[in-house]
């Protein structure tokens, strides 16, 4: 009922904040994807430090349906890769719009996955100052009854299409 309720006030949210917002769309990873890294976690530690996020940002995670999923996890889960009980999960190619500054942190829940680096830690800033067209204020998001639903209402998921499609 939780993750429902979520779900419930990001797409209530999205209507809102999708209209005229400006993105850059990130592919996380770049050419590797999203997948189990050759260098270990330096590498999505790497790539991460090259770019800098901003609100209205967009990260696509791009893996093959039952190769890979995405887990949103808390930061004590992303350090210890306790993948038991994620915050979200996303059993298919996302891309995720962020809609409020702070640090998300995913990863994988396959076995061994985490551990081999497969995890990334992403900061979002502050949006850029206003463009010069108004761009209407956002509602509100009701009060979360936890940390977590706080945490899962500050991005909008956008599913993605299988390439060939």
């Amino acid at each position: 009922m939780k993750t429902m309720n979520v779900i419930v006030v990001v797409l209530a949210m999205a209507v809102v904040l999708l209209h005229g917002a400006e993105a850059v769309l990130y592919i996380v990873g770049d050419d590797l994807g999203w997948a189990i890294p050759p260098g270990g976690a330096a590498t999505y530690a790497a790539w991460a430090a090259e770019h800098s996020f901003v609100v209205n940002d967009e990260l696509e995670f791009d893996f093959a349906v039952g190769e890979q999923d995405l887990a949103l996890v808390t930061k004590d889960d992303y350090d210890s890769c306790n993948t038991a009980d994620p915050l979200l999960l996303f059993q298919e190619a996302v891309t995720l719009q962020f809609i409020a500054s702070d640090t998300f942190y995913f990863t994988s829940t396959l076995a061994g996955h985490c551990t081999k680096g497969q995890k990334i830690a992403i900061y979002i800033g502050a949006a850029l100052p206003p463009s010069p067209s108004p761009v209407p204020s956002p509602t509100p998001c009701p009060s979360a009854s936890s940390a977590d639903d706080a945490l899962t209402a500050k991005f909008v998921s956008h599913k993605i299409m299988a390439k060939g499609n």
